[in-house]
């Protein structure tokens, strides 16, 4: 390889060691950066021989070099965890969070606001995130798949049963006696709600939950 180096003109071997110091800052070995080199050295001597000097024939010497750059491998998509059961307490609990401080916020603004008993807040909240499901495995999932879109009465079916008890909980919880549909203190009620959401967000860290709010394409 000197030899064919001492071959070079002077504006070529300045490029060769152009090239040699990008290629050591890209962390390529001696034994790597000889055989460029070697790969290169002749096709610079004879194109010099008409004049072409390197830069124009193997363009600048870091734009050469980033050809030899190692390449990044993609990142793994991790699929999004479609357990029916976490999907569920993903919802439940970001219901019990918003339900819980929504509450709150209201009892502390004016003590005459009605304020949810703890057990229907926690039913009410269990019962939307099985309403949040049945949307997502029946209209939101299929949607994100690419599936052909048709009419699906099971779900339609699925998802009206699940809104009419949603509401038959809430009403009727309503109805139970403040000593067993407790009526919390404002700011008790906004701790319950974010715990409900920290809770939520460890699981989903924990377990790569899919969320039932977004319909996102699967791999």
């Amino acid at each position: 390889m000197e030899n064919l180096i001492e071959e070079l003109t002077a504006k070529n071997k300045e490029y060769i060691h152009s090239v040699t110091k990008q290629l050591m800052l890209l962390g390529k070995s001696d034994e790597e950066i000889k055989t460029i080199l070697n790969d290169i050295l002749p096709q610079i001597i004879e194109a010099q021989k008409n004049g072409t000097i390197a830069r124009k024939l193997l363009g600048a010497p870091t734009e050469f070099a980033q050809k030899y750059q190692p390449k990044v491998a993609d990142k793994p998509v991790t699929e999004k965890n479609e357990n029916p059961g976490l999907m569920w307490l993903d919802s439940t609990l970001l219901f019990l969070g918003f339900i819980s401080v929504l509450n709150g916020i209201m009892a502390f603004v004016s003590s005459a606001s009605p304020v949810y008993g703890f057990v229907t807040v926690v039913l009410s909240s269990a019962i939307a995130g099985l309403v949040m499901y049945m949307m997502y495995r029946f209209f939101y999932r299929p949607k994100a798949d690419g599936a052909r879109q048709k009419w699906n009465w099971k779900g339609f079916a699925a998802t009206t049963v699940s809104v009419l008890l949603w509401i038959a909980v809430t009403v009727l919880s309503g109805l139970l006696p403040t000593s067993v549909n407790i009526q919390l203190p404002a700011i008790a009620l906004i701790i319950i709600g974010i715990v409900a959401f920290g809770v939520r967000w460890l699981l989903k860290r924990q377990f790569n939950i899919q969320s039932a709010l977004v319909s996102q394409p699967r791999k």
